[in-house]
């Protein structure tokens, strides 16, 4: 019976260690085979990407502002008007895509210039901190190396919110007016940590990003999704340094700027809000409302049916509201 008893123990120890083998040479495979899969990843992204970098010519203009150049797009004359300043959100692949059109509805009407900050579509990386108030002081060159004159009404999605308010203040000689459209706010408690950030940026550089755009996942709006210019920078210039530095800074110092361009107010100066209805956060009305207190010369308007990009699902309002405070400013 003991000879039988130590047999059944050999016999379990063998099937233990054999399965055990088993899975350490299965998980050895995975790994090898994991690690193959995102070096061809890796390998087929980077040399997509440098084939690829002159597809699309530019559009608008190259300006050098000193250290980098920034792409700029003007049409339209002022025609004793303001000229219009559009300013897009974190992440937007092209400045030129997200406003097209827009910008060319109303440059019937004025000037109007979209540009691209440093890190996105056709303009150089900067590698600088990319706070709200450096990239106000970038656009703040780029118009008077452009020789573009004010005053200016600056129109700010999202993030461009921050940027547009902290341009409003500290040139506020040049502004006439301000749009904010959904604007990031200085109570929100957005953005990504680090690691969320650095881990998107390389499932991108890994290739994922094209391998969403081939089953049509890409996280963009749809209207960006279906556009080749703006799937083009995406893949190229998602979350590079420049973008992952703008998100870092987002809820840090960019937001800190914004609260000191807030403190001595907006007194007269013209001031738009135009947000979304978020229903699962419905605190963001009570936001906009209040950043549109800091004028005594406001108006904020809730847009219903619109997601966080109002310029792109309900462009209308948007060139509406831009062309009531031209004429109000006669």
């Amino acid at each position: 019976m003991e000879k039988y008893m130590n047999l059944n123990i050999n016999i379990n120890r063998k099937r233990k260690k054999s399965f055990s083998r088993a899975i350490l040479s299965f998980l050895k495979w995975l790994g090898i085979s994991l690690g193959i899969l995102i070096l061809i990843g890796f390998s087929y992204q980077q040399i997509v990407t440098r084939i690829t970098a002159d597809k699309y010519p530019t559009v608008g203009e190259i300006v050098d502002i000193g250290e980098y150049s920034l792409h700029l797009y003007g049409v339209g004359e002022a025609k004793n008007r303001p000229t219009i300043i559009l300013e897009s959100g974190l992440g937007t692949p092209t400045s030129y895509k997200d406003w097209e059109n827009i910008q060319s509805k109303l440059s019937d009407y004025t000037r109007v210039i979209s540009y691209d900050r440093a890190g996105y579509g056709w303009s150089d990386a900067a590698m600088n901190e990319r706070t709200a108030e450096q990239i106000a002081d970038d656009l703040h060159n780029l118009l008077n190396r452009a020789g573009e004159n004010g005053p200016f009404i600056l129109v700010g999605h999202s993030f461009g919110g921050f940027t547009s308010q902290v341009f409003s203040q500290k040139y506020k000689e040049d502004v006439a007016g301000l749009v904010l459209i959904d604007s990031s706010h200085v109570d929100d408690e957005g953005g990504f940590s680090k690691f969320e950030s650095y881990l998107v940026r390389g499932l991108k550089e890994i290739g994922v990003g094209r391998l969403l755009g081939s089953i049509n996942m890409l996280p963009l709006h749809e209207y960006f999704a279906n556009d080749e210019v703006a799937v083009h920078f995406f893949h190229q210039r998602f979350y590079d340094a420049d973008q992952i530095s703008e998100l870092g800074f987002l809820m840090t110092k960019s937001k800190d700027q914004v609260r000191a361009a807030q403190m001595e107010g907006y007194g007269e100066l013209p001031l738009y809000i135009l947000s979304a209805e978020h229903k699962d956060y419905p605190e963001w009305s009570d936001l906009q409302a209040q950043t549109a207190s800091l004028s005594r010369n406001s108006k904020h308007i809730v847009v219903n049916d619109a997601s966080h990009y109002i310029h792109l699902d309900q462009p209308e309002v948007v060139i509406e509201s831009i062309v009531e405070m031209v004429e109000n400013l006669k």
